[in-house]
């Protein structure tokens, strides 16, 4: 997959729901929190920012239709830390879904990262244009 790979991701983020609810839903809890996300790195004027300073990535929703969640990887600001990425995706993420969960890694290597991001667009009814989230999509 070129594209997490030209994008050098330095973080690996799930967002789980553990709920059902539509792909548009989703979208805009996943738009929610890496608004909040960003002012937290960039500060109040974030929208404002050059998109090269805001977190920038590509997410694969999965489960549409039962547990929906995604994976991502991302490329964060310079002054976000694993630790502190940690702590704000528990924060944040639990206000925004109650009922979800996260898991926040740093990546070390994208060739795994990509097969597991991957994984479900194999599947015949795999909407690529739907269940495929580039975060720049959002920088408006």
């Amino acid at each position: 997959m070129g594209l997490v790979n030209d994008l050098r991701p330095d973080t690996f983020v799930t967002l789980t729901t553990n709920d059902a609810m539509s792909v548009g839903r989703f979208k805009r809890k996943i738009k929610d929190f890496f608004g909040r996300f960003d002012r937290i790195y960039l500060g109040p004027r974030w929208i404002k920012m050059p998109f090269k300073l805001r977190t920038d990535g590509i997410g694969f929703i999965e489960h549409k239709n039962s547990n929906i969640h995604a994976h991502f990887a991302l490329c964060t600001p310079p002054n976000a830390y694993l630790w502190n990425i940690k702590i704000h995706t528990e924060k944040y993420w639990g206000k925004i879904c109650p009922s979800g969960s996260h898991d926040v890694q740093m990546i070390s290597g994208a060739l795994g990262l990509t097969g597991y991001n991957t994984k479900e667009q194999i599947r015949d009814d795999y909407d690529w244009h739907d269940q495929v989230i580039l975060l720049r999509d959002f920088a408006s």
